[in-house]
């Protein structure tokens, strides 16, 4: 590796470098450097260059968005970082770029393109040990890129089957790991699991040399775990996923005791509690795998311990999926409080506790299967719902819409017969027969008739059809139903999945936490929660783009003299573009004033108070706003809604604050009223600094 002039490319990054004395680079770096322009023409020179990881660092950092001078530059980077062969180089440089959304829409489909070579390579040469790293790292990018959707992913499938054999330690782990990922994203590539217990060792193959597998064998007894976890999900029957949980528990222990994996052993302990409850629910005995060991109260206490040592131990976590050790911790103890609920309420029924297990089984797994990488659009950070998706056949896609349907059961009929009116009596009784039907199908014991008659003139909702089986007495019997009450139940269920289906872990929880809290307004109930839900989550997904956007993007947000008009007619056309002619703008004599956004539905209309606020104190401590929040709630339900642009209550120069700490709940006590009114306040972060300009 060469010395480079300080006339270079590479000597000028350098420079910049040490007088910057280990501090970030300033916001005028590029031009310092000459401009993109420089950069692009230069490129070429940073090949197997120490300077090619700060490049890459910088156009991550600074590229934006529209900018095709900054494109330019970036895919000169780009090529020159797949022309690196030193494997520490080439690594830190694509994990700079992998960094960044912007950097990925520009060179995703570039990357993959190059760097299949680089991957391929391994299986024509002889072994060496810096290309063979070089090879590993680009394979495991490759897979990651290919996951979101850049490049062909029957090309990487096909790549992966050509790892027959035990191999050196490196490319053995990329190969297990990226086998992993594709089994997660895309059902074909289950045959690929042949390839991890021929590289893992568990299969033997003729000319193999085994003592390459001892290395591995701690990945491929996790890969091979979690596998047999996704193939379970996947069932189409409770009876068709005992045997693949049996194969997780054992290859669980393996990692838990041979491999001393801390991460294992809440797994084992969850496979083991979800085996017995299968286990009961196809001997028809649910209740009794109560009193067994996986299921004791024992079994909650050794839990947290494995989860609090795990908190704290992070020996063993060899794999490349991403931090997700605090959701994965946030799923376990899910769990754990979901089955000591259980444990206290052994009257109820087990099979719908089994899907209670199922859905923070699934939670726990994709928490646990997450890896960085940048995403296509700019107003989602991360990558979510890779996984999900392929499992939506199978038990616990029909285990979670079984549930959401089990508790809008239990709100109908908690308002007792009495008080329901002919439409929500029908669904009641529509909904328990389709409960009745979707437990005897997925127990595997399905014994409905084929029906004789012929296509039926109304065909059942997509969600109702995914819980009883088609062509059968039940699905002829239940499509005598009124349309417009199986339409309801569907588009209640249709409403919480798909709320759930775009949140991640933490904002699924806190939708949850916000929907409990809403849950003690007597208007919370019937056709008003679809409503709220639906509303709720647009608000939800509105405050997670707007944090995770770019100066580019939404001006707004980083203008210190943005008005409240900035942000209304942003809310506005955010909810226009979901709701339709639903969402009214500024409209008068609604509790003696004017509203910034009314929300029209046939069951209620929602309001919306816009603020621009230049204080610090909690939004739940200003008063005023909330006493105007709750004066639109006069004539219409007790829930409302409060968006504020925040100007001075966070740090400008810093990152946005955690989502948690920006939407909350508040009760509002009215005098003379014995029934306090609700408001959900969302605080959106303004003044913001482009991370670009920070120092």
């Amino acid at each position: 590796m060469s010395c480079p002039d300080a006339e270079t490319l590479a000597g000028a990054v350098l420079a910049v470098a040490r007088n910057s004395q280990g501090k970030p680079f300033p916001s005028s770096a590029v031009q310092d450097l000459g401009g993109w322009g420089r950069i692009a023409s230069g490129a070429t020179t940073l090949i197997g260059q120490s300077a090619l990881p700060i490049v890459a660092n910088l156009v991550a950092r600074d590229a934006e968005e529209g900018d095709g001078d900054a494109a330019a530059a970036v895919e000169a980077v780009a090529d020159a970082v797949i022309a690196t062969e030193q494997p520490s180089l080439l690594r830190d440089s694509l994990e700079a770029l992998l960094a960044s959304s912007v950097i990925t829409q520009i060179v995703g489909e570039r990357l993959v393109e190059g760097l299949e070579p680089v991957a391929a390579g391994f299986l024509r040469r002889e072994r060496s040990e810096v290309a063979d790293l070089a090879s590993a790292d680009a394979l495991e990018v490759m897979t990651r890129l290919v996951a979101v959707g850049y490049g062909s992913h029957f090309s990487l499938l096909a790549l992966l089957q050509k790892f027959g054999a035990p191999t050196v330690a490196p490319m053995a782990r990329a190969v297990i790991r990226s086998v992993s990922i594709a089994v997660d994203v895309w059902p074909e590539a289950d045959r690929l699991v042949e390839v991890v217990r021929v590289i893992g060792g568990v299969d033997a193959v003729v000319g193999g040399d085994p003592s390459l597998t001892h290395a591995v064998e701690s990945d491929a007894a996790w890969a091979l775990a979690m596998v047999s976890t996704v193939r379970s999900l996947r069932a189409a029957s409770v009876q068709e996923m005992a045997p693949h949980l049996q194969d997780a528990a054992r290859f669980f222990a393996v990692s838990a005791h041979a491999h001393k994996r801390p991460d294992a052993h809440p797994m084992l302990s969850v496979v083991e509690a979800l085996r017995e409850l299968v286990a009961g629910i196809v001997s028809s005995d649910e209740i009794g795998a109560m009193s067994t060991a996986p299921l004791s109260g024992n079994l909650l206490t050794v839990l947290r311990e494995q989860i609090r040592r795990f908190s704290v131990d992070s020996s063993g976590l060899d794999h490349w999926y991403g931090d997700a050790k605090r959701v994965t911790l946030t799923a376990w103890s899910a769990l754990a409080d979901d089955l000591e609920r259980m444990g206290k309420q052994l009257g109820k029924d087990g099979f719908y506790q089994a899907e209670v297990v199922i859905r923070d089984l699934l939670a726990i797994y994709t928490s646990a299967r997450t890896f960085p990488v940048g995403t296509h659009s700019i107003d989602i950070s991360g990558v979510q719902d890779l996984i999900q998706p392929v499992i939506t056949s199978g038990f616990a896609s029909k285990a979670s819409h079984l549930s959401n349907l089990e508790e809008y059961v239990a709100d109908l009929a908690s308002r007792g017969a009495g008080g329901l009116n002919d439409e929500a009596s029908a669904q009641l009784h529509a909904a328990n027969g389709i409960i009745e039907i979707a437990r005897r199908v997925s127990r595997g014991d399905d014994a409905s008739e084929k029906a004789s008659s012929g296509v039926l003139s109304t065909p059942l909702p997509p969600t109702l059809r995914l819980l009883v089986p088609a062509g059968s007495v039940d699905e002829y019997q239940l499509a005598q139903v009124s349309p417009k009450t199986l339409t309801d139940i569907a588009q209640r269920l249709d409403h919480v999945a798909a709320g759930r289906a775009h949140l991640n872990l933490v904002q699924q929880e806190l939708f949850d936490q916000l929907r409990e809290a809403l849950s003690t307004s007597p208007d919370y109930k019937g056709q008003v929660v679809s409503v709220v839900d639906e509303v709720l989550l647009l608000i939800l997904n509105f405050l997670v783009s707007r944090t995770a956007s770019s100066a580019g993007h939404y001006k707004y947000l980083f203008d210190a003299n943005a008005k409240e008009d900035a942000i209304q007619e942003d809310l506005y056309n955010y909810l226009t573009g979901n709701l339709g002619g639903r969402v009214e703008y500024e409209v008068s004599h609604v509790g003696g004033g004017r509203v910034d956004i009314r929300l029209k539905f046939d069951a209620c209309a929602l309001h919306v108070e816009m603020k621009v606020d230049e204080t610090r104190l909690p939004l739940s401590d200003r008063t005023a706003y909330l006493k105007q929040t709750v004066t639109y709630q006069t004539n219409d339900i007790r829930i409302g809604f409060l968006v504020a642009l925040r100007h001075k209550a966070f740090d400008p120069t810093g990152p946005p604050p955690h989502i948690k700490s920006l939407i909350g709940h508040t009760i509002f006590g009215i005098d003379g009223d014995s029934v306090p009114r609700h408001v959900i306040h969302v605080a959106v972060p303004g003044s913001r600094t482009n991370p670009s300009s920070s120092r």
